[in-house]
């Protein structure tokens, strides 16, 4: 072994362990090729022996030439991730006023316009590949991140680069440029891009725009993972939270809670419950299973989602279980539908804390559950532990409450998760098929729920199926929560594939369980769920000392942004001292922190996308002073506004006033758009 490799190994044992420890349990399926002068040049993809200088090999030159080749290309026309507006920052009414003023200040002092992307603190490199290496200290050299993630779906290649390039000295200059290097190896594209995601979620969202991504060498797990994240990062903040949504949501909570008497579902142990449960989405699939589901519905817990409510009782299949997550008035109207046409009697509602407290009115009997990482998950919940995997969608929620109630045997129904090429999105008794219908949210229509369908994913059944960005994101979030609690799940649904999930045609399904236990069976479960006359659930909220703690909060949050304007010399600086203030003070400043959160950081991204852009840096640093002023002075704002609402609910206030609401003026609206 030479010193080389030995020093190498070392490095990756004090800076890298854990890939170290894999790369020892290694089974060596590939050999270097070394050039004349004995440097190694390209890796073998058949071990040397026998027959090995008529395997295929990586490079179609020369390792060190084919690195020259791709550098020329990328100096010239490099990969980057261009957010082409602020449009990805989560814009609500109040981070809109401040757009407004951003973009006065650029009107006024650069009426020039700003570069096209970022030429500061750009927050991620995505390396596919690592070969023989020899790209990467070019990379670290060009200090083009705050992230190298280097990709590597073949681990034994990162020993191959053991012999061609000095690690440490990579590690050296990573440092000198406060680079961090990370990697991800030996993964398939899926998991690959779930890594990537939850890097970015734990180590700067805020900087994503102007990314970069370097492909070293082309196989079909880097192509897939490319492709996979380049639709994943374009939509990647489309689901983030707000200041004015959170309000609402814990206004809701407040009002189901005083309004209605219920159950409480806690993320805890129950009793195993082996009666199956059918989930049914709202999928096109739906229409071919209706026959089979009917036919069984009477051994078995049919558990509606959704807009598969209305399908299921158009149909004479009533539902024991109903699941909502949403807050829109769009539900509701929905809902009233629903009721008025075929009536509610004898099914649950299984919704979040969150929903709008009319949808509880309709419904008999209420089991609420709290949705993890939601405020009033952080400070309404007491005892009660949120459920993880709720979400994006209905049918997300109601696999993790079935789940965690206890029942081991799952069926999915019209769960498609996308649509196959020339079907419909949704099943052809869904409400959005119906004449006259115009109950969409803003911005939304039947066209623009057509058009979201832009990627190709594995289908249950085989070949491919088109989904949407939360299509997608909900069957990968199906798969983390099977692997979570491992049910005996089977997806009947002619859609995209679920990980974790068995396909079986709906006409193969046999059900030997007796007819006729629901009633049973669901008694059985209620009598294990906390049940909470109304007006009781939050007798034990500390609304007070939340409320109290906003004044202190608002003194500290100023002087920590006078502390930045002194010190601070661009964003990444900024978002790391509030960060840091968020974590140190989340306990003291509960109250205000869980309410403001993802506004708090996303404000800050919508300074940066335009601030990151300014060439010179004199100008950039005095746009920084400006933004800092107007991003305290919205913050202190809203910090107000959530003690205002906190008070009240102290004071057990039955109408709550309209806090929250930053009202734009027509021009306002318009400078922000």
């Amino acid at each position: 072994m030479s010193d080389l490799v030995q020093k190498n190994k070392a490095v990756f044992e004090k800076y890298f362990p854990s890939v170290m420890a894999e790369l020892e349990g290694i089974h060596i399926t590939t050999s270097l090729e070394r050039n004349r002068e004995g440097e190694p040049e390209n890796i073998n993809l058949r071990l040397s022996g026998d027959g090995a200088g008529n395997g295929t090999v990586l490079y179609p030159i020369a390792a060190a030439d084919w690195t020259a080749k791709q550098f020329e290309d990328f100096d010239r026309e490099p990969d980057r991730l261009n957010f082409a507006d602020p449009s990805h920052c989560n814009l609500s009414p109040v981070s809109k006023r401040l757009l407004g003023k951003v973009r006065a200040y650029f009107r006024e002092n650069h009426p020039q316009g700003i570069e096209n992307t970022p030429v500061t603190d750009v927050g991620f490199g995505f390396v596919f590949g690592v070969g023989l290496g020899y790209h990467i200290p070019e990379l670290v050299k060009k200090n083009l991140c705050r992230q190298l993630v280097i990709i590597e779906p073949i681990p034994e290649f990162i020993l191959h680069s053991f012999s061609a390039i000095d690690w440490q000295e990579i590690v050296d200059a990573a440092q000198a440029v406060k680079t961090d290097i990370i990697f991800i190896t030996g993964l398939d594209p899926e998991t690959t891009v779930i890594e990537i995601e939850r890097l970015i979620i734990t180590r700067g969202q805020t900087f994503l725009d102007g990314s970069f991504a370097y492909v070293h060498y082309v196989s079909w797990p880097i192509r897939e993972t490319r492709t996979i994240l380049n639709e994943r990062l374009k939509t990647y903040y489309s689901s983030r939270g707000f200041f004015e949504d959170e309000v609402l949501m814990m206004k809701n909570t407040y009002e189901n809670f005083n309004k209605w008497p219920s159950r409480v579902i806690s993320r805890q142990s129950y009793l195993e419950q082996d009666m199956p449960v059918f989930i049914i989405g709202s999928g096109a699939s739906l229409d071919n299973d209706l026959s089979v589901i009917r036919k069984l519905r009477d051994r078995v817990i049919v558990f509606s989602c959704g807009t598969s409510l209305g399908i299921l009782l158009k149909n004479e299949i009533r539902p024991d279980l109903h699941v909502e997550n949403e807050n829109t008035p769009q539900l509701v109207n929905n809902l009233r539908y629903f009721a008025a046409e075929y009536g509610l009697e004898g099914i649950t509602l299984v919704a979040s804390t969150t929903v709008n407290s009319q949808i509880a009115s309709l419904f008999d009997r209420r089991w609420f559950y709290f949705r993890s990482h939601l405020s009033p998950g952080l400070l309404v919940s007491g005892p009660i532990t949120p459920l993880v995997g709720a979400a994006p969608l209905v049918s997300n929620a109601a696999f993790a409450t079935t789940a965690v109630l206890g029942f081991r045997n799952v069926y999915f129904f019209g769960m498609d998760c996308g649509r196959r090429k020339g079907a419909n999105h949704h099943a052809r008794d869904a409400v959005y098929y119906e004449d006259g219908y115009d109950n969409y949210m803003e911005g939304e229509s039947l066209e623009f729920i057509e058009n979201e369908f832009n990627r190709e994913v594995p289908g249950n059944f085989g070949g491919t199926v088109l989904t949407a960005w939360h299509l997608d994101m909900s069957r990968v979030n199906v798969s983390a929560m099977q692997r979570l609690c491992r049910v005996n799940l089977i997806n009947c649904s002619d859609g995209a594939k679920i990980d974790g999930a068995r396909p079986q045609a709906a006409a193969a399904v046999k059900i030997d369980f007796p007819p006729g236990k629901q009633g049973e069976v669901l008694g059985r479960v209620a009598d294990q769920l906390k049940f909470f006359d109304a007006g009781t659930f939050m007798e034990k909220t500390p609304f007070g000392a939340y409320a109290r703690a906003a004044d202190d909060f608002q003194a500290r949050f100023g002087a920590l942004m006078d502390a930045g304007m002194e010190d601070d010399n661009g964003f990444w600086d900024l978002e790391q001292r509030v960060l840091c203030f968020m974590n140190d003070n989340l306990a003291e400043f509960l109250g205000v922190l869980a309410i403001i959160g993802g506004t708090y950081t996303s404000m800050i991204r919508l300074g940066a996308f335009g601030g990151n852009r300014i060439k010179d840096e004199g100008e950039r640093l005095a746009f920084f002073r400006f933004f800092i002023g107007e991003y305290r002075a919205v913050i202190i704002w809203m910090a107000g506004e959530i003690k205002t609402m906190l008070g009240e609910m102290t004071a057990g206030q039955e109408i709550l006033s309209e806090v929250g609401q930053d009202v734009l003026s027509e021009a306002e609206e318009a400078d922000a758009s």
